[in-house]
């Protein structure tokens, strides 16, 4: 194949992997699509809109309550020595009462911004929650969909192999030994392929459990993009963000400062309550008079509670109990939420190195595979040293593949540590999706490897090992010079350093710290501010 020919079928493959590109679905498309369907989500979202009412409930408690109504009423009196007498009453009548001292709805009135609090920090909770699980359902489907790839590609391999010892063992280079350990091999990797479609079928049930739709195909991790950077790089500064402002730390918070108001209120019930009541019945209204009579009447009114059974004393000591198990509560969690933030710190700076230690390893092993079967044609190799290079080659890559979702997975697990997952944090790590063409143009670079390894073949058959050795390195070193300037003109700039890879990102459309930024929590509404600094303050 001439250049020209390679160029042609290069870019007729690059516009079809951009077509397929257009057809995905991105991560930020179906982290929407989860937070729209999730039935749970919705059910807070009804929580905090009812939770939104305890202050006005609270404050109407403290306003004036006006009342007014009216009615028919027939009398009739019977007295003796006296003409019985009978009438009909009709009127209204109106009733005004203004608490003037009630320590206990003011108490209430304090609370019920923790009560809204609770319910906007309750929202924010299950919306990260629905997040985090869109995330780990899309790249579980990813991982699935990478595997039956290995499966398939290390099928694909063993057939080539059992097909080359079967040539050899009619020719009598190879033994029955030999063509049955490939066998085995390759029932062992069938079988895997139907365990991993199985899987991949489940994976895609689960995304469209939470989503609510079947998606025609996902985008996938670029492997032209680096691992996401992280600001602040410290463990300690994560750790302090996430004690403070982990969504179940300010819970606890919360319910902490409602159960300190649990106990004043119980306190409030040995203070006196004063009221103050007026009412207003006009003419024709009033109860026991035959003729029309307006009455109105306005009280000051005090009540001094004396002796309740011991009931105040109990209740006093029943909150003061359940402020003590908030406070213990709110430290637990604040110990957890420590604890997290430095697990998920450290799984992503042990994913990064992860991956940045599995990209050499693939190279190391492709060149290894590709050594063994030159070695075994030319007989210094055995068929099962053949067999555990393939074996080795394509596991290394389905690790390097899932070493990648797990650092992504584990830096957004970092930042609902935090407070600070939303949509935002998602779209910066989308950009790490949205380029298809890099992927499928790699894959394409394998198969033209698979190419030049099978002249390989032939020229080793043929006796014409060193000559056809040489011309194949050649060729393939030009076919990997066609594809890197495919892939760079797609915007996607590789560069191979010996066994290993280095990305080059500068003046790439990828950035190379797309995530990044300090920790700062989600902002939720203005009043659950003021009321968390509130809480902060105590």
């Amino acid at each position: 194949m001439n250049k020209r020919t390679m160029a042609g079928a290069l870019l007729v493959f690059t516009g079809v992997a951009y077509a397929g590109a257009a057809a995905a679905v991105d991560l930020l498309t179906v982290v929407e699509q989860s937070t729209d369907h999730d039935a749970d989500l919705a059910a807070f979202r009804a929580g905090s809109r009812a939770a939104g009412e305890a202050v006005p409930k609270a404050r109407a408690a403290l306003l004036p309550q006006l009342a007014g109504g009216w009615g028919r009423a027939y009398n009739s009196t019977v007295t003796e020595g006296i003409p019985n007498t009978h009438y009909w009453q009709n009127g209204w009548t109106v009733a005004l009462t203004q608490p003037v001292f009630d320590w206990n709805r003011w108490t209430t009135y304090k609370q019920a911004d923790f009560v809204q609090a609770r319910g906007a920090v309750d929202l924010a909770r299950a919306q990260q929650t629905t997040i985090l699980r869109a995330v780990q359902t899309y790249f579980d489907e990813l991982a699935a969909e990478d595997e039956l790839t290995r499966a398939d590609d290390y099928t694909a391999a063993l057939d080539g192999h059992l097909d080359e010892l079967r040539r050899r063992r009619r020719a009598g280079e190879a033994t029955v030994i030999d063509v049955q350990e490939a066998e085995a091999a390759r029932e062992q990797a069938r079988s895997q392929q139907l365990d991993a479609r199985d899987d991949l079928q489940l994976k895609r049930l689960a995304l469209e459990h939470i989503t609510g739709q079947r998606f025609a195909g996902l985008s996938r991790l670029s492997h032209a993009a680096g691992m996401p950077a992280l600001h602040p790089d410290d463990m300690e500064s994560w750790t302090s963000q996430a004690e403070a402002h982990d969504y179940p730390v300010q819970l606890k918070q919360i319910d902490r400062r409602i159960a300190e108001l649990e106990v004043e209120k119980a306190r409030a019930a040995r203070l006196p309550v004063v009221n103050l009541t007026a009412s207003h019945t006009p003419a024709g209204a009033a109860s026991g008079y035959i003729r029309p009579t307006t009455t109105t009447t306005a009280m000051l009114s005090v009540t001094i509670p004396i002796f309740e059974g011991g009931a105040t004393s109990a209740n006093i000591d029943e909150k003061l109990a359940l402020e003590d198990k908030a406070q213990d509560e709110l430290v637990a969690a604040t110990r957890l939420a420590g604890a997290s933030a430095r697990e998920y710190w450290s799984r992503f700076r042990a994913g990064v190195a992860r991956v940045e230690a599995l990209s050499r390893l693939v190279q190391s092993s492709l060149a290894a595979l590709n050594a063994t079967k030159v070695g075994y044609r030319v007989g210094s190799r055995a068929s099962t040293d053949v067999l555990r290079a393939s074996d080795a080659f394509f596991a290394n890559r389905r690790d390097l593949i899932r070493a990648r979702y797990a650092t992504v997975v584990a830096l957004l697990q970092l930042k609902a540590a935090a407070a600070s997952l939303n949509l935002d944090e998602v779209a910066r790590v989308n950009e790490l999706v949205l380029n298809v063409a890099d992927g499928q143009a790699v894959r394409r670079m394998d198969v033209r490897h698979a190419a030049v390894d099978a002249k390989v073949e032939r020229a080793v058959v043929g006796a014409e090992v060193p000559r056809a050795a040489v011309e194949a390195k050649a060729e393939r070193a030009a076919v990997e010079a066609e594809v890197e300037r495919a892939v760079v003109g797609a915007g996607v700039q590789r560069a191979a350093v010996g066994a290993g890879i280095e990305r080059a990102v500068a003046g790439s459309d990828i950035p190379l710290a797309v995530v990044g930024g300090d920790a700062q929590p989600a902002a939720i509404d203005a009043a659950v501010q003021r009321a968390l600094a509130s809480i902060r303050q105590q």
